[in-house]
């Protein structure tokens, strides 16, 4: 009886999950089941979220307007709990998943499980962002800027024409019927994309990936996010069959951790619907850019991509009577999985770093600084000031040791002379193709420590670049400026200006 009045009095304090309405409409453009939108909810949580830190130093128009709008609220009940959930776990794709259920009776399961289970956190935080809502009329704010929403959509169309193609697409590869798909657009979000389904409806948030010249460009992750609505739930039923093969998740672990694939049910998740964003290039693209993309991810560490895709192109496809849905050839991958982990290749697997991938690691693991003679340029304090505010955990080191490294030096430094093995340095110039630059010009490359224990980004240029900051241009967000190095899978690249 104790423990039956503890657990009463437990469940007593949880407040009831809100009853939740805005009195706005999406601000939408739809064909048929297909529609692009700014989904109210999910502005009116990542407004929220913005001011509780995520994403703040991305500086665009409209962050500038959300900031101006919604400064006098940065210390609202809201803002102070979304500072906890993301504590506890509410982060990436659970932010706008949570936007969603805001009106619904009741949290999903994955939801309570991002937050170890803390429905009175979810519930407190939906009521607060109900109260934010109302204490900031929030509506009058979204439907002042239905002008804006309206052009960000017209823009996404124009540079992806083929979005309302795509869910046909994805329904004839994996042979199953969705009711309706929906591409929400969240010009808060920068880099990320995610997907989610619920109700027989395919949602893919896509972030915004580049900023220029005023107008924001989103990611074009279209194909690869709505893929996961068809191939996690089939993971997810058919998980048993693969479990056995967890060892092969071990190579690439770390790496993928850093990226926020931290098991083996999520990276059997994340290679096939790679695998199937390949064969959509191919499609489209044609053979070379698919067996590119392919090269690309198998650098990142998904090392069966090309393996998954050829079975996609021998087997499935040929053989959609046998095969009528993605689900039922689940365990033909599982026995193809079998044979490759008899074969033994994958424990020879070295994932060969890439600027992307080291920069995900230093944004997980922390890094440190190397600048011989730089320390106190300008292009170091402000490239040291930019990570910091983006949440990289940075510290300056005297020399080459193990563990996670960014080297920014000049080209004529001994350092580079050490660590750089492609590009040809003559003094303070880089040659190529028998053509010397010594001006407005530096490298880049990704690397493994040769000390041990982690990864070297090195950063050498001409002297004149560290006189000045990274983007030339003085703007301070990470949408700006060493684009390239945040975005790339490339391993290594020459800069010029």
């Amino acid at each position: 009886m104790v423990l039956l009045f503890a657990y009463y009095l437990t469940q007593s304090h949880i407040p009831p999950k809100p009853d939740f309405r805005l009195n706005v409409s999406p601000v939408s453009e739809c064909s048929n089941n297909v529609c692009v939108e700014i989904n109210q909810y999910v502005e009116l949580t990542n407004v929220v979220f913005y001011l509780a830190g995520r994403g703040s130093t991305n500086a665009t128009p409209y962050t500038r307007e959300v900031e101006s709008y919604f400064s006098p609220y940065r210390n609202h009940r809201a803002v102070l709990l979304a500072k906890k959930a993301m504590k506890e776990g509410l982060e990436y794709d659970a932010i706008p998943n949570f936007a969603m259920e805001l009106n619904s009776t009741g949290w999903s399961a994955y939801l309570t499980g991002r937050v170890h289970g803390d429905e009175k956190l979810l519930n407190e935080l939906a009521m607060a962002i109900k109260d934010f809502a109302g204490d900031s009329n929030f509506s009058t704010f979204y439907e002042n800027h239905e002008a804006f929403y309206r052009v960000q959509i017209r823009l996404f169309l124009k540079e992806n024409p083929d979005v309302f193609n795509i869910p046909h697409f994805e329904e004839k590869f994996f042979g199953e019927k969705r009711k309706r798909w929906i591409f929400i657009l969240q010009p808060l979000e920068a880099y990320y994309s995610y997907s989610a389904w619920r109700n027989n409806t395919v949602y893919a948030f896509l972030g915004v990936c580049s900023f220029s010249n005023g107008t924001l460009y989103y990611c074009s992750a279209s194909a690869h996010e709505l893929a996961h609505s068809f191939v996690n739930p089939a993971v997810e039923r058919h998980y048993w069959e693969f479990k056995k093969y967890e060892e092969m998740f071990s190579p690439v672990k770390d790496v993928m951790t850093s990226m926020g694939y931290s098991s083996w049910k999520t990276y059997l998740d994340e290679t096939f619907v790679r695998a199937f964003e390949a064969y959509y290039i191919l499609e489209t693209q044609g053979n070379q850019s698919a067996e590119r993309f392919i090269e690309n991810q198998e650098s990142l560490g998904f090392y069966l991509v090309g393996r998954v895709y050829q079975a996609y192109l021998t087997d499935y496809l040929p053989n959609r009577g046998k095969y009528p849905t993605f689900e039922s050839f689940m365990p033909e991958l599982a026995r193809l999985m079998d044979i490759w982990y008899r074969e033994g290749f994958w424990r020879n697997v070295s994932s060969e770093p890439t600027i992307r991938k080291v920069l995900m690691m230093f944004k997980t693991k922390g890094v440190m600084v190397y600048s011989p003679n730089l320390s106190e340029s300008t292009y170091v304090k402000s490239y040291v000031g930019m990570l910091k505010n983006a949440g990289f955990n940075v510290t300056f080191t005297s020399g080459l040791e193990s563990g996670n490294l960014i080297v920014i030096a000049p080209l004529s430094s001994p350092v580079v002379r050490e660590l750089n093995r492609y590009v040809e340095i003559r003094g303070n110039s880089v040659v190529l193709n028998g053509v010397e630059y010594s001006k407005g010009i530096f490298i880049v490359e990704a690397l493994n420590n040769p000390e041990g224990r982690g990864y070297v980004l090195l950063i050498a240029g001409s002297p004149d670049v560290f006189k000045r900051k990274p983007s030339g241009g003085g703007n301070e967000n990470l949408l700006n400026y060493h684009y390239f190095v945040y975005l790339t899978n490339l391993k290594r690249a020459v800069v010029f200006g």
